[in-house]
């Protein structure tokens, strides 16, 4: 409901590792499904000070959180176009395919000049070739797709590759996330995504059903392949849990340690003279 949803957004607020919301990171199911959107950009606009996600699902629901980010920062829409304030994940319908309201919200978010990831759900035996060169070159030539048409409705669009390449569970088909595959496919795709020269969303992501070992190490693996890959933007960072179908507070906070610690382990050390310590040294 919106109070968990506002408890989510405050949380997010508060942790320095977290620098945007994503998209409805638990919905708000009192609310009519066609106005809750608007709902949950007011809880971001007023609750915190971040850039956030809007739901480019259709041309109304983005101009919405266009038009509301324009609101609270006092600026026209010509100004943000100049200084964009929201971003979104536009999700191509995997295989070879962009439904009509997906490729209605991209073209939306780029004529108005704000931030898209064109991301393909490429999930090796479901929705892609079960083998991972195979998954991803269907990706790359989804993502392009997509990013060549922001260009054609306003070049110089920003836009980043997105990537989003796992396996599925070949006896159940459930997908599965924080495997070596779902690993090296983030690896792989920051490596497709600087031969372009864009900036690259990439994902952690666990299939675990709670907060528990197997959210953690899962998690922890793809994490490592967001970073390895020089992810940009790491998207469902915190909070993800049974493979996306629910948000958990308690999994929100793991995450939270875990970049925390992934920051500060990325942190080069400094050698100066007041951290060489050697006048401590010289006293013991």
């Amino acid at each position: 409901n919106l109070d968990d949803y506002s408890d989510l957004v405050r949380l997010a607020q508060h942790f320095n590792c977290i620098h945007m919301l994503g998209n409805q990171v638990c919905a708000p199911i009192e609310l009519p499904a066609n106005t809750r959107h608007m709902d949950t950009y007011f809880a971001n606009l007023t609750l915190t000070d971040k850039c956030f996600h809007v739901s480019a699902i259709g041309r109304g629901r983005a101009l919405d959180g266009i038009e509301m980010m324009a609101i609270a920062r006092g600026l026209t829409l010509d100004q943000m176009a100049q200084d964009p304030g929201v971003t979104t994940i536009i999700s191509v319908n995997s295989p070879r395919r962009f439904d009509e309201m997906m490729a209605e919200g991209l073209m939306t978010m780029a004529e108005y000049g704000q931030s898209v990831a064109v991301t393909p759900f490429t999930l090796m035996g479901a929705m892609s070739p079960v083998t991972l060169a195979g998954a991803l070159a269907q990706q790359n030539a989804e993502a392009l797709f997509g990013i060549v048409l922001t260009q054609l409705v306003r070049p110089g669009a920003p836009v980043m590759y997105g990537a989003f390449t796992s396996n599925v569970d070949m006896k159940s088909g459930a997908p599965a996330f924080g495997t070596p595959e779902n690993t090296k496919a983030n690896i792989a795709s920051g490596q497709l995504a600087r031969h372009y020269n864009l900036p690259y969303r990439t994902t952690p992501g666990s299939a675990s059903n709670a907060a528990d070992a197997q959210g953690a190490y899962e998690t922890m693996m793809a994490l490592w392949g967001a970073v390895l890959g020089h992810g940009n933007l790491v998207y469902h960072a915190a909070g993800w849990q049974e493979g996306g179908l629910t948000a958990s507070f308690e999994k929100l906070i793991i995450d939270v340690e875990m970049i925390q610690h992934m920051m500060e382990f990325l942190r080069p050390i400094v050698v100066d003279e007041a951290e060489l310590a050697v006048e401590a040294l010289g006293a013991v």
